[in-house]
């Protein structure tokens, strides 16, 4: 693939509108700003340069250009995205040379896809898919959903999948086995599915990575469920089903219904609720969460009725908690799962949704529901079950409720269930450090003021930097080369000195990232000011420190002379230390 290609595709995005469907962006000066998706804030701290085309994030220091963006948020690789962007905007790609797995990424997907096209075949229209069509009417799964969810059957035989594949599309035995399609024993390839219902497996961009395929009622004895291995594209645990067909519902509700298994999503759309994924087990991964929190702020757990006593499922809401997400969760009314709720319950279960609690209270009158609060041994059960989730509460006013809580219905007081949660403190988690801002704890107050400086001139009025003879003031060795620059730039540039991106594309490398984060920086001032007067007073404040770094320099050198009775040199630099003191007054009596 050619350079030019690369630079075309990037030319053409608007990384304010890629961005903005990711980000809610507010307009900051000539730049945007909202909050990082990369980390946890509650003070914006992420802007974009539409001027530039970048991203800087001033509080985990990410920043770059669309392509290190959705590689980033979609913990893609450059062809992937490169794939992406080029879908986008419209751009036929050619073929992508030096990119390890890519063209092989891409042969699995397609593949796959050919696969889910035959499974789905023979499900709705081939007579060996009638008594599937059958089971499935009997489970109430309609010919909407099939169609949406791509269902599919894989018939009773060893290799119907692998001929098809080999002999009528040409596919590399090889390439099917590398996909998880077929397994290979004794030099003979055999069906990884048969006798099963089909449910494709995609990621949230619709390419189909995988599948699972649970045996059908009457079947000899086998596993229920079984799954694609983990392959290039697939990798358990890192997607989610459903999300590539419910994602736009999951946005406009902001928040996600998260379910256990295949029907126990179906079911549950079929009946409206349409904002539902599934996450093939007990808990989510930090993964799954982490895919979650780029579609929604909350998430509602509609998991299996045993849900409160299953111990991976209450870490896993540690770990949505960790990506930011709001946790609810929903009580089944005594329903087996959501798929038997939405069957035999739609309203119940749309009710039940609108309803949901949250964690903490879920699990005190869970954990209250299975032990009898009024004997010595059930407040003990109680007691050991609670206290560890209770020492994990972050908020100290929820952590002080739910402690209050917890006493009135034991009967105690509240510092004695306090003493118990304090005892369990030894094995909290451990916390993160807030390392937001540390970078500026490195730099010096007149460093600062310097980049505070061109900051402001940048954003505002670039002209500044020749008429007001900031270098003067500049002492920066890296920000002095940037004003050098930029001041035989201005001579150059005949007109629209104020265009910065030409200025930008010709700086060397080393000087680009530290011009972008100066155009990127939050305003000194939110409400408009007057841009000169701010220019000069800064200065000011530049030259004040200045002078007063000389006074500290002259007092200390004139207290060694004193110690080393050198009177003469004493004498010499008291005049200059008095002089020094007359500019200083003059600097603050002009500030």
């Amino acid at each position: 693939m050619a350079q030019d290609q690369i630079e075309e595709i990037k030319n053409k995005v608007d990384i304010v509108e890629l961005i903005s469907e990711f980000v809610e962006l507010k307009k900051a000066g000539r730049n945007y700003r909202g909050l990082c998706p990369f980390h946890s804030e509650k003070t914006p701290s992420f802007m974009v340069s539409s001027e530039l085309q970048i991203f800087k994030c001033f509080g985990c220091g990410l920043g770059g250009d669309c392509y290190r963006f959705l590689m980033e948020y979609e913990k893609a690789d450059f062809p992937q995205v490169l794939k992406i962007l080029a879908d986008r905007v419209g751009v036929q790609l050619q073929p992508l040379r030096g990119f390890v797995g890519f063209q092989e990424k891409e042969e699995i997907y397609k593949v796959n896809q050919q696969a889910l096209e035959l499974y789905h075949y023979l499900l709705i229209s081939h007579p060996l898919g009638e008594s599937s069509r059958a089971y499935l009417r009997k489970r109430g799964i309609k010919d909407e959903a099939i169609k949406q969810f791509r269902l599919g059957l894989a018939i009773d035989r060893p290799n119907a999948l692998f001929r098809f594949l080999t002999e009528k599309r040409k596919q590399n035995p090889v390439l099917l086995e590398k996909a998880g399609l077929v397994v290979r024993r004794d030099g003979e390839y055999f069906d990884r599915f048969r006798a099963r219902l089909i449910f494709p497996l995609k990621d949230h961009h619709g390419n189909t990575v995988g599948f699972s395929g649970r045996v059908l009622v009457g079947e000899r004895e086998v596993a229920k469920y079984i799954n694609s291995p983990d392959t290039l594209v697939y990798k358990k645990g890192q997607m989610l089903y459903g999300l590539d067909v419910t994602k736009q519902e999951i946005k406009k509700a902001d928040f996600a219904v998260v379910v256990e298994g295949e029907f126990d999503l179906i079911s549950p759309w079929q009946v409206g609720v349409k904002n539902v994924v599934a996450i093939k087990g007990s808990a989510l991964t930090p993964e799954q969460a982490g895919l979650l929190s780029r579609f929604c702020s909350r998430v509602y757990l509609a998991l299996d009725s045993d849900f409160a006593g299953d111990k991976a499922a209450w870490r896993g809401i540690d770990i949505v908690q960790s990506k930011g997400l709001e946790v609810r969760i929903v009580d089944l009314n005594g329903f087996k799962d959501p798929d038997e709720m939405a069957q035999k319950d739609a309203k119940g279960l749309r009710q039940a949704i609108e309803k949901a609690q949250g964690a903490y209270d879920f699990f005190i009158n869970s954990t209250f529901k299975k032990y009898d609060s009024t004997t010595t041994e059930g407040k003990a059960k109680i007691s050991r079950e609670l206290s560890p989730i209770l020492v994990n509460i972050e908020d100290e006013i929820v952590k002080a409720t739910c402690i209050s809580q917890v006493a009135r219905r034991l009967g105690v007081s509240e510092q004695a269930v306090l003493r118990e949660v304090e005892k369990k403190i030894g094995s909290r988690k451990p916390g993160t450090v807030n390392m937001e801002g540390n970078e500026n704890l490195a730099k010096s107050r007149r460093v600062l003021l310097e980049e505070g400086l061109l900051s402001l001139i940048f954003q505002t009025n670039p002209v500044l930097v020749v008429e007001k003879n900031v270098k003067r003031v500049i002492k920066d060795p890296i920000l002095r080369r940037l004003v050098e620059l930029f001041e035989g730039y201005s001579v150059m540039a005949e007109e629209d000195v104020g265009s910065l991106s030409f200025f930008a594309n010709q700086l060397p490398a080393e000087l680009k990232d530290v011009f972008a984060s100066l155009l990127l920086r939050e305003a000194l001032k939110e409400d408009e000011v007057d841009t000169e007067l701010e220019v000069e007073d800064i200065i000011k404040t530049i030259q004040v420190l200045e002078e007063q770094g000389v006074m500290e320099g002259l007092t200390m050198q004139i207290k060694e002379l004193e110690y080393k009775g050198e009177m003469e040199r004493v004498g010499e630099l008291e005049v200059e230390l008095n002089n020094s003191v007359k500019r200083l007054l003059k600097l603050k009596e002009g500030s």
